[in-house]
């Protein structure tokens, strides 16, 4: 069975793997190193556009953890197509709106938000173009998109990736292929790489203990980091881009 797949999934089964994902992954006390990092990094970009009280739009909010960070900006809309996570979300961000359900089938305001986050995402979507123009209609001109999602460069060299489950689609996408989708419709002002891994492949080498403990004479653990993460070896691809007036 291909690890990418569009294919195996419809609304129902989406939601009910979601369900369960959210009820596994996702409770307060599990929230892991690496959806730290990613929040970590998304807020700094928030912070970077120097936007007054923005209202946000987050697109697969999960059970409301990053909304409750980022309601310190200003007004927080959520959506998630689990019915379980939103309504964790709704208990833990009493102050956000949240809606569940289908994001390209909801009836979402255009041109209502100064900004749209989404996070480990786009690759799950059954249509990433529709998307992309999605999250362009509810942005206001010169409104700001900053999205995660999952580096088809590493992940296809990853050892012990399972086969997307029922319910889950999974489309990994390059940075190239990314930054094709996102141009029709923003100019991208920033896109790197974070997080490295791999472990097949070149990937293989890059990532050897062995080789990285000789290095690491010369060079600092976070200077090597960085280093791959130019190189485009990070397993998460982050991008900051404006919606074109």
């Amino acid at each position: 069975m291909s690890l990418d797949s569009k294919t195996n999934w419809d609304l129902e089964s989406q939601r009910k793997f979601w369900d369960d994902w959210d009820t596994r992954y996702l409770q307060a006390s599990s929230i892991g190193n690496d959806a730290i990092r990613r929040g970590e990094t998304v807020l700094a970009l928030l912070q970077s556009c120097r936007l007054e009280t923005p209202h946000v739009l987050e697109l697969g909010c999960g059970n409301g953890w990053l909304a409750e960070k980022l309601m310190a900006f200003g007004p927080v809309t959520g959506v998630d197509i689990a019915d379980g996570a939103i309504q964790e979300a709704r208990k833990r961000v009493p102050n956000a709106t949240f809606y569940a359900g289908d994001s390209l089938s909801l009836d979402l305001p255009s041109a209502a938000f100064d900004a749209v986050l989404t996070l480990e995402t786009f690759s799950h979507v059954p249509s990433q173009p529709r998307f992309v123009e999605l999250m362009a209609r509810v942005l206001k001109p010169g409104g700001y998109l900053i999205l995660t999602t999952q580096n088809r460069t590493v992940y296809t060299r990853r050892k012990n990736v399972r086969p997307p489950a029922e319910g889950q689609i999974r489309h990994w996408v390059t940075m190239n292929e990314l930054r094709s989708l996102v141009q029709p419709h923003f100019q991208i002002l920033k896109s790197f790489t974070i997080q490295p891994g791999g472990d097949s492949g070149f990937l293989r080498l890059v990532n050897s203990e062995k080789v990285n403990r000789i290095l690491s004479i010369i060079f600092s653990k976070s200077a090597l980091q960085s280093f791959k993460e130019r190189c485009g070896w990070g397993q998460t691809l982050v991008l900051l881009a404006r919606k074109r007036a």
